[in-house]
């Protein structure tokens, strides 16, 4: 609080040093006699800190597993087991179809595979027989003592018996019986996962099927969002790399989420990347669809020369710095390096330690007499 206070005292001395001494014109003026005014400023030394870029993005909360569930036959409700918030375990029944219809097929559907059964055994039996009576022919046949039409009759028989007609027709019912149990299986509605109800678009009566949004369960154990990032960021992040999350409905405090997935592929229409980032949620504070900031560390540079952002001034499309040096100020072209948005890396053109004006230095000039507001710069006499 006292820093603060003492800044904003800066601030106000210098607007009124300046309004004195020319409206607000920074530059070295004439004062009476051809005097030159010193111009009023504040300084900072040029200082070494961990610097660290970041990239921003935003995106929706989702559980980490969420489904929409839909019953796979249309049906109409019997009854519903959950309502909005319900948690529920993995396989528990979230409402059931009428199944008097379904229970009916499935009893003629038993009650012909019985048939086909016991018409298996019967044809099974004829096969036995008809092998023993073309075996006796056949020998007869061979001895002369019957014809050859009637030896062929015996020998159509045992081809008739041996076609497996009785054994396809219980093939058939037995896979018509299984369908019918799927679809009576399918009239019963189970959660795929633990988690709680989202919504709930079911109730006793009504009507539904394969695209009727009944029941959305999301698992909020752990959170994703899903975020897109440009092109020359996406080659900086890897999976695994722990971003900070900001969800402004819960706190100003950041979670600590991981990058789980990078997309392989650019997006044809938006030139970016999708990347998903998972976190943590014990508690279940966080919940589905709500905003939140992604915070991705793409550059870092680590006890770095550093300014504050104000101090550097643009001419011409480069970067200046002014400094204290005996009173006077001094211009020093500087090459930049990454910023956080409150200080930057200053790669060259200026010393650790450095005294910089960071409040008046916007209209300086080199070589304009300075005064230090709040004292000498340290190092000076």
């Amino acid at each position: 609080m006292q820093k603060r206070f003492i800044v904003a005292l800066l601030a106000v001395s210098l607007s009124c040093s300046l309004l004195l001494s020319g409206c607000g014109k920074n530059t070295a003026t004439q004062g009476t006699g051809g005097r030159n005014m010193a111009v009023p400023v504040a300084v900072q030394p040029a200082s070494r800190a961990d610097v660290a870029k970041e990239l921003v993005a935003s995106g929706q909360l989702l559980g980490e597993q969420s489904v929409v569930v839909s019953p796979k036959i249309s049906g109409k409700v019997a009854s519903v087991n959950v309502e909005l918030g319900s948690v529920v375990s993995a396989g528990s029944v979230l409402f059931r179809l009428d199944d008097s219809d379904i229970q009916a097929q499935v009893q003629q559907a038993e009650a012909n595979v019985a048939v086909m059964e016991a018409r298996k055994i019967v044809a099974e039996q004829n096969l036995e027989n008809a092998a023993k009576q073309f075996a006796r022919y056949k020998q007869l046949y061979e001895q002369g003592v019957i014809s050859a039409d009637t030896f062929d009759t015996y020998s159509l028989k045992l081809d008739q018996a041996s076609s497996g007609e009785s054994a396809a027709n219980l093939a058939q019912a037995q896979a018509s019986l299984s369908y019918q149990q799927n679809q009576l299986a399918n009239t019963v509605i189970t959660a795929p996962f633990s988690g709680e109800v989202a919504s709930k678009n079911v109730d006793i009566g009504g009507m539904v099927n394969s695209s009727t949004q009944a029941v959305t369960l999301v698992n909020l154990d752990r959170v994703k969002v899903q975020v897109t990032v440009g092109e020359q960021h996406i080659g900086k992040l890897k999976q695994g790399q722990e971003v900070k999350v900001l969800v402004p409905s819960v706190g100003q405090d950041p979670f600590t989420g991981v990058i789980t997935n990078l997309s392989p592929a650019v997006d044809a229409k938006t030139k970016s990347f999708l990347i998903e980032v998972k976190m943590d949620n014990p508690n279940h504070v966080l919940k589905q669809g709500m905003f939140a900031e992604v915070h991705i560390i793409t550059d870092r540079s680590e006890k770095a020369l550093t300014v504050p952002v104000d101090a550097i001034v643009q001419k011409s499309g480069e970067n200046y710095v002014y400094t204290v040096v005996e009173g006077t100020a001094k211009e020093n072209k500087v090459s930049v390096g990454i910023s956080d948005g409150k200080v930057t890396e200053i790669t060259a053109g200026l010393t650790e330690g450095d005294q910089v004006i960071v409040l008046g230095q916007q209209g300086l000039v080199n070589g304009a007499k300075v005064i230090v507001q709040g004292g000498q710069p340290k190092g000076e006499k």
